[in-house]
């Protein structure tokens, strides 16, 4: 029995001491690891949609087309693989907006070493990860919008919930991060 106790006490310092280290984090620093949290995260909600627009097709299969996200536990696509994408799926605005994702991720990379050197001057390369996060939300909003013009509200209830987890968390976080450049100015 003591034993339990010495772990939810190990347990509860834990947590003490990662609330102390994220409270002590700059606030700019803070939103600029959100949205970089949520931009990885944002993969699975596009896989999220893409099931989506797949299931409204009956064609179900793989629809992972994206080749390097880590803990990705579906089959990738192959190129000569004949499988039925659906009509939003096969737009130019969705082919760009993956295309845009792929090279966002790998912005991230110098955008996060801009974040860890101290007095580092963050505004170009802040700017650039903003531009394509609005752009990212544009094109991803267009697309759920498409989806909802071919398909009516058969699937609005899931589409809201990649909705609310795509594209209005990822406006959220960026006007956050936007407000506190300007703020710092």
């Amino acid at each position: 029995m003591a034993d339990f106790h010495e772990l939810i006490v190990t347990c509860i310092i834990f947590l003490y001491q990662i609330t102390l280290i994220f409270r002590s984090i700059h606030p700019f620093k803070k939103d600029a690891m959100l949205l970089i949290l949520h931009n990885f995260l944002l993969y699975y909600v596009i896989n999220m949609f893409k099931h989506l627009a797949q299931a409204s097709i009956n064609s179900d299969g793989a629809v992972n087309s994206f080749y390097y996200v880590p803990l990705v536990y579906e089959e990738g696509i192959a190129a000569g693989r004949p499988q039925s994408w659906h009509e939003v799926l096969r737009t130019s605005t969705w082919h760009f907006f993956e295309v845009l994702f792929r090279h966002h991720l790998a912005l991230l990379l110098p955008f996060n070493l801009a974040l860890l050197v101290p007095r580092c001057k963050l505004a170009f390369i802040s700017t650039l990860v903003l531009l394509s996060n609005f752009v990212l939300f544009v094109c991803f909003a267009l697309a759920i919008c498409q989806l909802l013009l071919v398909h009516g509200h058969a699937h609005s209830l899931r589409l809201l919930t990649v909705l609310c987890l795509g594209p209005v968390c990822q406006g959220v976080l960026v006007c956050r991060l936007l407000g506190r450049m300007w703020l710092s100015q």
